[in-house]
């Protein structure tokens, strides 16, 4: 259930930070530019987020933080 959780809120932090980082960087372009660029934040969000995680777990597996 913890990695269901933790699944649905990375979905929701790189949908959002898809959204302002599209908005920040184009203003007047088109729909279909707004699209791609969407896709590629989002999925480079939540790849660095499950790095970020894969390096937390690895960290807490060798020196027992939590």
């Amino acid at each position: 259930m913890n990695i269901a959780i933790m699944g649905v809120v990375m979905v929701i932090v790189a949908a959002l930070g898809g959204i302002l980082f599209v908005r920040r960087h184009t203003e007047q372009s088109q729909t279909q530019v707004k699209m791609v660029l969407f896709g590629l934040y989002f999925w480079g969000l939540i790849f660095a987020q499950i790095i970020v995680l894969a390096l937390a777990y690895a960290l807490n597996q060798k020196f027992h933080f939590f």
